[in-house]
C-alpha cells in the first residue's frame, strides 16, 4: 500500500469519526417535524432545546427564541404526525417550583380542526409571583369594598361584626362552664393526689405483708399460710397497685391534649380562582396526631375564569394519623376522599433562618381512573411545595400540585393556631371516657 493511499485512509477514517460524533452529540435526528411560531410578550426564562408537551407528552423541540417587535417569538419543530388543532393553548410550564421550563399545550378540538404548520399562535403570558401577589391584594382590596357596601340587611362588615359578637356570646358561656367544671376537676384531683400518697403507703406495707406472706413466722404468717388465703391477698394487691396506675394516667389525659386549627389558601393561577383547607388537628400527646377537615372548600356553583379546565374536585374529606418530630412529620389516611400519604421536612432544620423553610409531598388517590372534566385521570395524584414561616401563626409559599397528569401552580397562605378551649374539653371527654370504662369494670 502506497504512502498516498495510508494518508487518504487515515483522513477518511478521521472524517467518519468526526461525522459520527456530531451525529451522536449534536442535536441530528432524521425524524421528520414540521415548524411553528409561538408569540409571547415573556417566556420566563424558557430556554432553547426546552421540550414541547402535549398534554403531558413530550411531542417536539424548542428551536430558538427571537426578539420580535418587543416580544419573543418562539420557534418550535413538532414531530409529523402530531396534529395539534385550532384552539389550543400554548403556555409556559414548569416541572417544579424552581424546576426546568417548557413549553406546555392544552390541546383543543378536532372540530376545530388542525394548525397548519409555518403558523404564528399566539401564546399565553405566564404569570410571576409578583403579579399573583398583586392580582391577590386586589381581590383583597375588592372584597373589603363589597364587605362596606349596604346590603339588604345592612352591610356585610355589621354581619360579620353581629356574627363575631354571637361567637363571642357562645365562648363566653363556653369559658363559663369551664369555669365552673374546674373547681370541680381541681378538687378532684386534689383529692387524686392524696388518693395516690395513701396507695403508696398502703403499697408498701403491703410488701412488708407479701414478704410475710412467704413464711409462717408470727400470727399473721401463720394466719395466711393457708394457700387460698395468700392467693385471695396477693389478687388484691394486684387490683389495687392497677387502680393506682389507671388513677394516674385518667387526670394526666387532661393536659396531654393539645388542638390546633389549620387554614390553608390557595390561588391557582391557570383558572384564576382560590380553594380554601379547614381543619382540625388533634395532638393527644407528643409526637402523635389525628387530623380532620375539608379541602378544596367551595361553592360548587362557582366557574372558573381562567383559560384551561378546572379539574379540582370541591369539597373534599380529609382524615390523617400522624406522627412528628422536630424536624419531619409524617401522616397516613384519607387526603381529598382517597387513601394516600403526606411528608413534611425541615431540611435546615439546624441552621438559624433556614430554620423557618418546610418542604411537603403528598400522593393519594392511587387507584384512581376516573374522567373529569372530559379528561381521563388514570395515575395518583403527587403534590408538591415549599412553605416559608413569616409569623408564629403564618406561613407563605407555593405549590405544584397534580404532577402526573396537568401540573397546576398555586400561591398558598397557611394559618395555623393553638385553642386551648377545645383542648380542655378533649381533655374532659377523655376523661369522662376513660372514667366509665373503669365503673364498667366494676
Amino acid at each position: 500500500m502506497t504512502l498516498e493511499t495510508k494518508v487518504g485512509a487515515f483522513v477518511l477514517g478521521g472524517l467518519s469519526l468526526l461525522a459520527t460524533a456530531i451525529f451522536l452529540l449534536g442535536d441530528v435526528t432524521f425524524e421528520k417535524r414540521y415548524v411553528l411560531y409561538g408569540q409571547f410578550s415573556d417566556v420566563a426564562n424558557l430556554s432553547k432545546d426546552a421540550p414541547v408537551k402535549l398534554s403531558g407528552v413530550e411531542v417536539g423541540q424548542v428551536r430558538s427564541i427571537e426578539l420580535v417587535d418587543g416580544g419573543a417569538r418562539v420557534i418550535m419543530s413538532i414531530r409529523k404526525g402530531v396534529d395539534i388543532y385550532n384552539d389550543a393553548v400554548f403556555s409556559i410550564g414548569s416541572t417544579g417550583i424552581i424546576g426546568s421550563k417548557y413549553l406546555q399545550v392544552d390541546q383543543g378540538s378536532r372540530a376545530k380542526g388542525v394548525i397548519p404548520a409555518n403558523s404564528t399562535i399566539k401564546g399565553e403570558d405566564p404569570v410571576s409571583i409578583e403579579k399573583s401577589l398583586t392580582l391577590a391584594l386586589a381581590k383583597v382590596e375588592k372584597l373589603l369594598d363589597s364587605m362596606m357596601k349596604e346590603g339588604p340587611r345592612g352591610t356585610l362588615t355589621d354581619n360579620l361584626s353581629e356574627t363575631v359578637a354571637n361567637v363571642r356570646e357562645m365562648t363566653a358561656n363556653l369559658n363559663d362552664l369551664i369555669e365552673t367544671t374546674k373547681p370541680q376537676v381541681e378538687r378532684a384531683m386534689g383529692r387524686t393526689d392524696d388518693i395516690t400518697e395513701k396507695l403508696d403507703a398502703l403499697l408498701a406495707k403491703s410488701n412488708v405483708m407479701m414478704a410475710s406472706l412467704n413464711t409462717s413466722s408470727g400470727t399473721i404468717g401463720a394466719l395466711l399460710n393457708d394457700q387460698k388465703i395468700k392467693d385471695d391477698v396477693k389478687e388484691t394487691v394486684a387490683s389495687v397497685k392497677e387502680a393506682a396506675g389507671t388513677a394516674k394516667d385518667v387526670f394526666g389525659r387532661i393536659t396531654q391534649f393539645k388542638v390546633y386549627w389549620n387554614y390553608d389558601w390557595r390561588y391557582e393561577h391557570a383558572v384564576r380562582t382560590s380553594r380554601v383547607d379547614l381543619g382540625l388537628k388533634i395532638s393527644p400527646r407528643d409526637g402523635r396526631y389525628y387530623y380532620v377537615g375539608g379541602s378544596n372548600l367551595a361553592n360548587i356553583n362557582d366557574q372558573p375564569r381562567g383559560s384551561k379546565t378546572d379539574y379540582a374536585r370541591p369539597n373534599q374529606i380529609d382524615g390523617l394519623i400522624g406522627f412528628e418530630k422536630d424536624w419531619w412529620d409524617v401522616g397516613f389516611g384519607v387526603i381529598r376522599s382517597g387513601g394516600g400519604a403526606r411528608v413534611t421536612v425541615k431540611p435546615f432544620h439546624k441552621t438559624p433562618g433556614l430554620d423557618r423553610l418546610s418542604v411537603v409531598a403528598q400522593g393519594h388517590d392511587f387507584g384512581r381512573n376516573r374522567i373529569i372534566e372530559g379528561r381521563r385521570f388514570d395515575k395518583p395524584a403527587y403534590d408538591v411545595g415549599a412553605q416559608v414561616r413569616i409569623q408564629k401563626h403564618v406561613s407563605l409559599g407555593g405549590r405544584v400540585e397534580e404532577l402526573a397528569e396537568v401540573p397546576r401552580y398555586q400561591t398558598w397562605l397557611k394559618i395555623m393556631f393553638e385553642d386551648t378551649d377545645i383542648a380542655y374539653l378533649f381533655g374532659m371527654v377523655s376523661f369522662g371516657a376513660a372514667g366509665s370504662k373503669g365503673r364498667s369494670k366494676k
